[in-house]
Parts: C-alpha cells; sequence; structure tokens
C-alpha cells in the first residue's frame, strides 16, 4: 500500500468558536491557513489514488506527480509544529504558563477519537491481527516493523504527529532557556538541529518493508520539517535577522510558490528513490526530507510572514478553507474507502481506474469526513475547551 500519513493540529486564536471568552492561546487564527490543510489533504488522496490504479507506475509525467503527493504530509507536520510552537512563545513572551495537562488533553482530544473511530471500522471490515489493531489503536506502530493495516496505512504519520506533540514542550522550555543566555540562540539551536537530522538521515541503513522500522515514520527521520515550523514561528514571534530574510523573502509569493513547485517536480526524481513501496535510505532519503522541507517551507512563507497575496487570497476561499476544515477526517477515512471501491469493483489493484476511483471514493470521504467533524470532532473539541476553562 502506498503509504502516506497526516497530522492533525487545532486552529487556534481569537476568531477560535470554542473559546470566545478567553485571550488566544496562539497567533491569531488566519484563513489560508485552512486552505493549506486543503491543499495538503488534496496530495494525499492523489497519492493514495494514483498508487492503487498503478498510475503513479503508469501515468508519466501526471502520474510522478500525483505519486509524490506524500509531501502533503509534510506540509502537515510543518503547519502543526508552526502553530503549537507559537502558542509557547507567545505564552513566553506574554509571561503566562501553559498548562501542560490542558495541552495533553486538548492534543488527544483532537486526535484520537475520530482516529479510534475509524480504526475500529476498519478493523471490523478487515479483520487484521489483533496485535496489529491494538498497536494501531494505541499510535505504536510506526515502533513496529509489522504493525501496518493495509486499509489504514496511512496512520502512521498520526503516530508521528503524537511523538511531537510529547516532545514539544520540552523544546519551548530549552528555547526559553537558550533565550535567556543569548536572544537568538533559539533561532540557530533550530537550524542546527535540522541540519544535524538530515545529516543523520544520510547514513540511514538499507530497510526492508515489512522488517525494519522505517526511519521515515519516526519523529527523528521527518525532524527537518518540524523544525521548519518552528523557525517559521520563532522568525513570526521574536523576529531577528533570520526573521527578516524570512520576510524578504515572503513578500514574493509568486516566487516562493515557484520555488515550492519546482522542488515538487525534482522529487519526482529518482533523486528520492521509488515513488512506490520501495523504502528509501540514505542520501536518497536525506533528499526527500530536505526537499519535502523546501516545498512545505515555500507554500507556509508568504502565509505567515508575508503580507496581503495572490497566495493567500486563493486558499482563503471559503470552499477551499471548508475542505481544509473538515480535513482530518479526509486522511482518515480515504484510503479505506478507496480500497473498498476497489475491492468492489472487481477490478485488479494497479490496473487502472483513477479518475473514476476519485470521481466516487472523493465525495463518499467527504460526506464521511462532514460527519467525523460535525459529529465527533468539533463536539470533543468543545468538551476539552470547556474542560481547560473549569
Amino acid at each position: 500500500m502506498r503509504e502516506s500519513g497526516i497530522g492533525a493540529d487545532e486552529r487556534p486564536g481569537s476568531t477560535d468558536p470554542l473559546r470566545p471568552d478567553e485571550p488566544p492561546p496562539g497567533p491569531v487564527h488566519e484563513a489560508p491557513l485552512d486552505g493549506v490543510r486543503a491543499l495538503a489533504v488534496g496530495l494525499v488522496v492523489l497519492t493514495h489514488a494514483a498508487f492503487l490504479t498503478g498510475f503513479t507506475a503508469n501515468g508519466d509525467f501526471l502520474g510522478r506527480l500525483a505519486g509524490r503527493g506524500d509531501f502533503g504530509v509534510h506540509l502537515f507536520f510543518a503547519l502543526s509544529a508552526y502553530l503549537l510552537t507559537s502558542q509557547f512563545l507567545l505564552a513566553e513572551a506574554q509571561g503566562r504558563t501553559v498548562s501542560l495537562t490542558r495541552y495533553a488533553v486538548r492534543r488527544l482530544g483532537r486526535v484520537l477519537p475520530a482516529y479510534w473511530i475509524t480504526l475500529a471500522v476498519v478493523v471490523a471490515v478487515a479483520r487484521p491481527e489483533p496485535r496489529a489493531a491494538v498497536l494501531n489503536a494505541g499510535a505504536l506502530q510506526i515502533y513496529v516493523s509489522d504493525a501496518t493495516i493495509s486499509e489504514f496505512s496511512q496512520s502512521w504519520s498520526v503516530a508521528t504527529e503524537l511523538s511531537f506533540y510529547a516532545v514539544l514542550p520540552l523544546l519551548a522550555l530549552a528555547m526559553v532557556l537558550l533565550r535567556r543566555q543569548w536572544r537568538w540562540a533559539p533561532m540557530v539551536a533550530l537550524l542546527v538541529l535540522a541540519v544535524t537530522a538530515l545529516v543523520a538521515l544520510a547514513w540511514s541503513p538499507t530497510v526492508t518493508l515489512g522488517e525494519d522500522v522505517l526511519p521515515e515514520r519516526l519523529l527523528t527521520g521527518v525532524a527537518p520539517v518540524f523544525l521548519a515550523g518552528m523557525v517559521l514561528a520563532e522568525a513570526k514571534v521574536n523576529g531577528g535577522r533570520v526573521a527578516t530574510r524570512l520576510a524578504r523573502w515572503a513578500r514574493e509569493p509568486v516566487a516562493c510558490v515557484a520555488v515550492a513547485a519546482a522542488t515538487y517536480v525534482l522529487a519526482t526524481t529518482p533523486l528520492t528513490g521509488s515513488l512506490l513501496l520501495s523504502p528509501t535510505h540514505g542520501v536518497e532519503l536525506m533528499l526527500r526530507i530536505l526537499l519535502g522541507t523546501v516545498v512545505a517551507t515555500g507554500v507556509l512563507l508568504p502565509l505567515v510572514l508575508g503580507g496581503p497575496n495572490v497566495v493567500r487570497d486563493l486558499l482563503a476561499r471559503p470552499v477551499i478553507r471548508w475542505v481544509g476544515v473538515i480535513s482530518y477526517g479526509i486522511f482518515l477515512w480515504h484510503l479505506p474507502v478507496f480500497i473498498a471501491l476497489v475491492a468492489l469493483s472487481g477490478r485488479p489493484a494497479f490496473s487502472g481506474g483513477f479518475v473514476p476511483l476519485l470521481a466516487i471514493g472523493v465525495p463518499v470521504t467527504v460526506g464521511l469526513a462532514a460527519l467525523s467533524y460535525y459529529v465527533v470532532e468539533l463536539p470533543v473539541m468543545r468538551l476539552t475547551a470547556r474542560w481547560g476553562r473549569r
């Protein structure tokens, strides 16, 4: 199974309907960021549809473009890191203390209920091994080589995202301590960590799918992507020389998007390894993570550090925003829906039908995602927000 994933982050800010009577815990929520989620989940949906129908292998240039849609995961990771890190940085700047209990409850409440419901349906229908079901329920599948459920294989990134949630408070504390010594030390530390993580990937060993833990699923493997989001948050909240340079680039939104697009195309070449199931290691893996980081940064930069521009206007359109709002449900449901439709069609996998699969599977997925958001995700967010106020 083509294995991509996606993280889920909350939508903080003064426009958050869940907290109308409280000061914003993070940056004021901006509509284009929902559009980023829509773009990211669209890429993930395309990559799985392309893989299941053989379009990645047989679709020439367009197939390769669809096959590299796993970069949508990187976009989600970077956005999540930007938003959540900003909360901690603003609390530091305002002399507030972040409640770790409240942070944990809201994070887990945002991710796990919808995740568990989808997993329960997949387990009931697909009947995987009980061990795999238990490991997936605990979001531990990335740490065990043979715990993947094919119909839910995209869920690896939920486990990766949760590991970032666990580490972020420690990183935020380290940034506070570093800033006491030197104002720009946190930015330098983040950049050094990102480079170090990339270099470490160049030495990653050869791995076999189903037999080894895949390094690109671990937090250490995708650390540069998360760190890029943290760098953007540090630049947004605390400024500095790096922030000045980034803001200068952000004022050229078309150039930022052009660089991101060119980098995306470059990532479809053999430089980054296979677009299919073969795990990547060494320099190829390092280049894949590096290029994914560049793509995510190029998309986010004009949105978080730039002024009004055409990219912001496009991603803030109501329909695109709404898709972004329900994007977590789209991520959770699209692969089980696609696999079920392929099975019901009687057509062998990898034998075509890319457009029909999208034409039927996307509306079904969007319907399930909307149900997930309004029946499960939104009520849980309101519940955890009320608990936090108490």
